[in-house]
C-alpha cells in the first residue's frame, strides 16, 4: 500500500524540506512504482513512475493528488538527444527549483518550469539507466508538465527529461493543487521544491 507516512519519513531521514503548515504541499516523484506502492520493472520509455502531492491534514501527512507520470526521457529523445552529452536524466534528490509558468510551443500549457539550475544524469551511452553517467548541472528546461494522454506503454516525444504527468487531465489537477498552495497565492513566483525518488530505495529503507 502507498503510505504517506512512509514517504515524508523517508524525506525525513534524508533531510528534505517538508511542507507541514496547513495548505501548503510536497510534491513527490518515485521512479519505478505504482500505485499501489508496489515496485514495477521501471521498463524503459513507459509512464510507470508516480507523481505525488502530499499535504498535511489534521496533523497527518495525506496523499491528495497521485497520478501516473514518468522522471525519465522516452525513447525518442534517448536515441535523439537534444544535447550532444545525452538525455537528461534528473539525479535522485530534493530540489527548489521550480516556479508556475507555461510550458510547450505546438500545445502550450500551464507547467512548473525550471528556473534554479538541477543536477543531471547525461545518457550518453542510451542505456536508460544513470549507472557511469556524467552529471551535468544547469538551467535544461527541466519542466513539470503533462504527457498529451499519449499510452502507458510509450513516452514518444513527450520526455526529453522533464517531469511528465501522463494525462491532461490529471495535469490539469496537479496544477489546481500547486497554485492552492499559501505560498503561490501570497506570491505568484514562488518558487517550488520537488523531491525524486526511486522506489527501490524507498522500499528498502522503510
Amino acid at each position: 500500500m502507498l503510505s504517506a507516512t512512509k514517504i515524508i519519513n523517508y524525506m525525513a531521514r534524508k533531510n528534505y524540506a517538508i511542507a507541514e503548515s496547513i495548505r501548503e504541499i510536497n510534491i513527490v516523484y518515485i521512479e519505478g512504482m505504482d500505485s499501489d506502492g508496489d515496485l514495477n520493472d521501471d521498463l524503459p520509455n513507459c509512464f510507470n513512475d508516480l507523481r505525488l502531492v502530499i499535504q498535511f491534514v489534521g496533523g497527518k501527512p495525506t496523499i491528495v493528488g497521485c497520478w501516473e507520470g514518468t522522471t525519465e526521457p522516452g525513447a525518442y529523445y534517448t536515441y535523439n538527444p537534444m544535447n550532444r552529452a545525452g538525455a537528461a536524466r534528473i539525479a535522485f534528490g530534493q530540489y527548489k527549483a521550480w516556479r508556475v509558468g507555461t510550458h510547450g510551443n505546438s500545445q502550450p500549457h500551464e507547467a512548473l518550469v525550471q528556473v534554479i539550475p538541477l543536477p543531471v544524469h547525461r545518457d550518453l551511452d542510451k542505456n536508460f539507466i544513470r549507472t557511469g553517467d556524467r552529471i551535468h548541472e544547469g538551467l535544461f528546461g527541466i519542466n513539470q508538465h503533462w504527457g498529451y494522454d499519449l499510452p502507458e506503454s510509450n513516452i514518444g516525444s513527450s520526455s526529453a527529461g522533464c517531469l511528465v504527468g501522463r494525462t491532461r487531465k490529471g495535469h490539469r489537477e496537479f496544477m489546481g493543487l500547486v497554485k492552492s498552495d499559501r505560498r503561490y497565492r501570497e506570491n505568484s513566483q514562488y518558487i517550488f521544491r520537488t523531491a525524486v525518488i526511486a522506489g527501490d530505495d524507498l522500499v528498502k529503507s522503510s
